[in-house]
């Protein structure tokens, strides 16, 4: 007991001082993070004996239990066991060793990093070098570390002090599940500029299309234009931020549908590709003199028949999703072109990404290539009975379906209404776990591919969100 509080007072204090330096420092410039879960690091240990020892080279081993204080500093509470044998049949020395230490890494988490720690015990034992940790999943890892070692042992008579390098390999082990990732942030949608205020003023319809003033009256660019003529409308593809058109387009004219994609190698639509067909499906509503191909294309990775094959599987899910929107399935055939018709080069990321696309493009029309207010409702209290093979109008509750599905942190849709008594299910097709939490009910944490039912029998709105990601939030309406 003497032989160790002399060695504390001699050697212990000055290497805590230095390792609270080191964690100051450290700590100061590292970024927080998440993953702050306990670890526990069992270690052989080799030491290459000083020559003044008198002994043969030490083995023994190391535990070292510790946890982050920030992004690139680790705490850690150490003990060490060594035993020296005595060099021509002389007597073994063992030593043993506590105390704490700290690790800074040179690249943020995991990888190389500095290691310092200063232990009291049989003596005063100090390391300090590199160390390397290499992570697998869940941050488990095998640890290697080569320090330098130095041991003091101070009496009233004498001060021996060894010099030695030492070398630990063992495996870094944390405790408990990994944190879950960051939600990614909320995607700011696009707000169209409005348009130009009006600038024709006469309030005559000059033309006799039924319109007055800019910008209602296409045909109207100013105060002094009185024998204005409506300019026939161009087919052209959707400008980003406004809702597509159909204006203009006639036979053999061809829209590409940007923003149309699917899952990596599926025929699965994606939420922002079901947005942009909700548009297509408006358009198409307005211009029910035309009939259209739906043509799938691939960029040039895989042989041609997998890409015809899998282009033609997605140009017929753009016509289900359409289907189910009320476009009638006489007007819309699909082809997979595949690989064969690109519109950029197959060398680059750039030109695959344009050659994966959807394309409308129109094989039938019988109109002036305008489109065309809906019709206007007939009185609904006497119905005309339904033809003999045409099955009964889907009621306007039902028309959303009974499925929710969640994917890249959004319920799809985000409202969905059905009618009472009707049984929804919702589907978690994300990487990441989610809950489902109305006001009154919610489901058990949903993993990938799991699922969750509610049936509600009153009418109403009833809102939900995730609970673990408060910006996915979507609304049931029963009617």
């Amino acid at each position: 007991m003497n032989n160790f509080g002399i060695g504390v007072r001699s050697g212990f204090r000055p290497g805590l001082m230095a390792l609270a330096v080191l964690a100051t420092f450290g700590s100061g410039t590292a970024l927080a993070q998440d993953d702050n879960r306990f670890y526990i690091a069992p270690m052989a240990t080799y030491v290459l004996s000083d020559k003044d020892r008198d002994a043969d080279d030490a083995l023994g081993g190391t535990l070292a239990l510790g946890t982050r204080l920030s992004k690139s500093v680790e705490f850690e509470l150490r003990g060490t066991y060594l035993k020296y044998k005595g060099d021509d049949d002389g007597e073994s020395s063992k030593i043993k060793g506590v105390g704490f230490g700290a690790n800074a890494f040179l690249k943020g988490s995991g990888g190389p990093y500095l290691h310092l720690d200063v232990m009291g015990g049989d003596e005063t034992l100090f390391n300090v070098g590199l160390g390397w940790d290499f992570l697998f999943k869940n941050a488990f890892g095998i640890r290697a570390e080569a320090l330098y070692h130095s041991q003091s042992n101070s009496t009233d008579d004498s001060h021996d002090e060894y010099k030695e390098p030492l070398f630990n390999l063992g495996l870094r082990i944390p405790f408990g599940k990994a944190p879950e990732p960051p939600a990614p942030a909320p995607v700011m949608a696009v707000v169209a500029e409005p348009p130009p205020p009006p600038v024709c003023s006469d309030g005559l319809d000059n033309d006799g299309d039924g319109l007055i003033d800019f910008p209602a009256d296409k045909g109207c660019s100013s105060a002094d234009d009185g024998d204005e003529t409506d300019p026939a409308p161009k087919c052209a593809p959707p400008i980003p931020g406004q809702a597509i058109s159909l204006d203009g387009c006639g036979v053999g004219d061809v829209i590409v549908l940007r923003g149309v994609n699917f899952d990596f190698d599926k025929a699965t639509l994606t939420v922002n590709a079901k947005s942009i067909l909700d548009g297509v499906a408006t358009a198409l509503e307005s211009r029910p003199d035309i009939k259209v191909e739906l043509g799938g294309h691939t960029d040039g990775k895989g042989s041609d028949s997998y890409n015809e094959a899998l282009s033609d599987r997605r140009s017929k899910s753009v016509k289900d999703y359409l289907t189910k929107k009320g476009i009638a399935t006489s007007r819309m055939t699909t082809k997979g072109y595949g690989e064969s018709m690109p519109v950029a080069t197959n060398d680059t990321d750039e030109g695959r990404e344009l050659n994966r696309r959807v394309e409308l493009k129109v094989t039938e029309s019988s109109g002036g290539g305008v489109s065309v207010a809906p019709p206007v409702p007939v009185d609904a209290t006497v119905a005309p009975p339904p033809a003999a093979d045409a099955p009964a109008p889907e009621s306007a509750a039902a028309a959303g379906g009974s499925s929710v599905v969640i994917e890249n942190f959004a319920f799809s849709p985000a409202t969905l209404t059905v009618a009472v008594g009707t049984t929804v299910t919702w589907t978690n097709q994300d990487g990441s776990n989610h809950f489902v939490k109305f006001t009154d009910a919610g489901s058990e944490r949903l993993k990938k591919g799991a699922t969750y039912t509610r049936t509600f029998t009153a009418a109403g709105s009833y809102t939900y969100e995730c609970s673990i990601h408060p910006s996915m939030t979507g609304t049931i309406v029963v009617q």
